[in-house]
């Protein structure tokens, strides 16, 4: 029996770029060998930045709608200013939806994370990896609670 797995982490400013270059592919070598970069061109996004870089995107949605808070983005105790959600299942479960119903399960499951984050506005990049053993989506989106930058607590 197939689960659908979804995974959340936070980050701190530091590890914006190294979220970008691995969901972007970026990288010319990874270290995880699932990954099969003659396959990256299946990869697609559900939402793509409208900056150049992730780390711009954040500033570009902070400052657009005035996103409040004591950001602490340098010393031993940083605020977490983006997260991460990854979403998956097994091989078999892809296999045997299909490529268009695969499709479909990713854009509803965008479409949930949106309604969870407070909308499509806190969304930096929703991008779907085919180039690993087994699809999956990362989500990144700013964490965003009543225009205060917090540590999101979702409530299944």
């Amino acid at each position: 029996m197939s689960y659908a797995i979804i995974r959340n982490e936070n980050h701190k400013i530091g590890a914006v770029t190294l979220i970008e270059r691995h969901n972007e592919r970026l990288n010319k070598n990874y270290s995880n060998k699932d990954i099969d970069l003659s396959r990256s061109h299946l990869n697609y996004h559900l939402k793509q930045i409208q900056s150049e870089t992730y780390h711009q995107e954040f500033e570009r949605i902070r400052t657009k709608y005035n996103l409040l808070g004591n950001l602490r983005l340098t010393g031993e105790k940083q605020s977490n200013v983006m997260c991460e959600f990854l979403i998956t299942s097994d091989k078999e479960f892809f296999e045997r939806l299909g490529e268009e119903k695969t499709k479909r399960f990713f854009s509803d499951a965008y479409d949930f994370v949106a309604l969870k984050v407070g909308g499509e506005k806190f969304i930096v990049s929703a991008v779907v990896h085919m180039d690993e053993k087994s699809p999956h989506m990362h989500v990144s989106y700013i964490p965003v609670i009543n225009g205060f930058f917090r540590v999101l607590l979702l409530h299944w």
